[in-house]
């Protein structure tokens, strides 16, 4: 069988061999120092854990540890280009890949990848990050599927010369390269969406009403804007409560409804995102509406307790799910539903309504608590500004997420086809 891949460079010509990943490279893991003597802990030696694998280049550790850590511990100093697999975990953690761009030791769920003359490190990351799926199957069966460096030495590698790798792993680390870009310039933009956030609930930033510009406040015929007035929330609208007593059974088909983790996952509702549900003829007035706002109610931590999204389309008969509650606006006039979408998400907010959850396994939050909360409400032209303003930065982040998403794709093609 001719090992050719379906996408190859020009002037390449020569046969790949295939090999078990032993053949080629020095399989081993790492080793955890003892915790309770303080003298292996908190040194200058890097210490990565597998929560740092995720198909990139480890620059920096979250924990140190001393070489006398080193010494007394199954943990090795491993060189820079050495290549990190994650071997335990349920979830997306297990079959990941990095490489070492420091020398570290790491904990005994890394299996380390020394490769050898045979093989370059960079075009072995690259083949072995296009086979995450295939690798986790490799796993243990058993209570928790597991890798372990036994599966790991028998893994198969196809490997062309040595020239062909260095071409191949070249470009996709330029691949790469423009992935981490895109990656820097989204977390830049969040950040600086952050900021401004921060600067405009606390009251230290205004708008001109022509200019998206931090100045001191006016409104269209250059008056200072009204001081912001602080509102109860049950001053200006009224709570309602998702639908309650629906088995497993009802789910599946039906009306549209609004699933909690639509509302956990973005400050304005998707839609298209939306479960289904039977509804009974008693329930068809709990319909919700454009401008409604949602707030989760129950939660495993009390941080995502009163976590809010704001419905901001026109839809026909949809719903809302149970340990969530609704919040109507009495006007808009008072509360624009696009500025609601970033008031409820600022972090001042987020402080205070946090303070409401009891409970100590699940938590809990009370509608008549929050109904007590007091915010700071500008002029609706104001609301307008700010909502404008932060809606333009979530454009761009979005623009970026989608170029990201793109540039992903395309690499996970060229994976399928520049490897046999």
């Amino acid at each position: 069988m001719k090992l050719i891949p379906k996408l190859r460079f020009k002037n390449f010509t020569d046969k790949w061999h295939l090999n078990k990943l032993d053949e080629v490279a020095k399989i081993t893991s790492g080793g955890t120092p003892s915790r309770i003597n303080n003298n292996y802990w908190n040194g200058n030696v890097p210490w990565i854990s597998t929560s740092l694998i995720d198909f990139n280049v480890i620059t920096k550790a979250d924990e140190y540890i001393t070489e006398e850590g080193v010494a007394n511990s199954s943990a090795k100093v491993f060189p820079v280009g050495t290549i990190l697999m994650a071997m335990y975990g349920q979830g997306k953690t297990r079959g990941k890949v990095a490489v070492l761009g420091i020398e570290a030791t790491t904990n005994q769920a890394c299996a380390a990848i020394i490769t050898g003359e045979q093989i370059d490190s960079k075009f072995l990351f690259q083949n072995l990050a296009g086979r995450y799926d295939e690798i986790r199957n490799l796993s243990n069966e058993g209570g928790q599927q597991n890798l372990s460096g036994g599966i790991i030495k028998e893994i198969k590698v196809s490997i062309p010369t040595h020239p062909e790798q260095q071409k191949i792993a070249s470009f996709l680390s330029a691949v790469d390269e423009k992935i981490q870009q895109l990656t820097r310039k989204k977390e830049l933009l969040e950040q600086y969406k952050k900021g401004v956030m921060q600067q405009l609930f606390s009251g230290k930033l205004r708008f001109k009403p022509d200019y998206a510009k931090a100045s001191s406040g006016s409104d269209e015929n250059g008056k200072a804007y009204p001081k912001w007035e602080e509102k109860k929330l049950g001053d200006i609208g009224n709570t309602f409560n998702g639908l309650t007593g629906k088995t497993k059974e009802n789910f599946g088909e039906g009306k549209p409804y609004i699933q909690y983790m639509q509302i956990f996952a973005n400050s304005k509702i998707d839609v298209s995102k939306s479960g289904l549900v039977q509804i009974d003829k008693n329930e068809e007035q709990q319909r919700v509406q454009y401008g409604d706002v949602f707030f989760t109610t129950s939660s495993e931590t009390p941080q995502e307790i009163g976590t809010c999204s704001v419905l901001l389309e026109h839809v026909g008969e949809m719903y809302l799910n149970s340990f969530c509650f609704g919040f109507r606006p009495n006007s808009f006039e008072q509360l624009l539903p696009n500025f609601a979408s970033y008031l409820f998400r600022n972090e001042i907010f987020r402080k205070v309504i946090i303070r409401l959850a009891q409970g100590s396994t699940r938590y809990n939050m009370s509608k008549i608590q929050l109904m007590k909360l007091k915010v700071l409400l500008p002029s609706k032209q104001e609301q307008q500004k700010i909502a404008n303003y932060l809606s333009a930065i979530d454009t761009k982040i979005e623009n970026v997420a989608s170029q990201i998403g793109k540039a992903k794709t395309f690499k996970k093609g060229l994976l399928q086809q520049m490897f046999v």
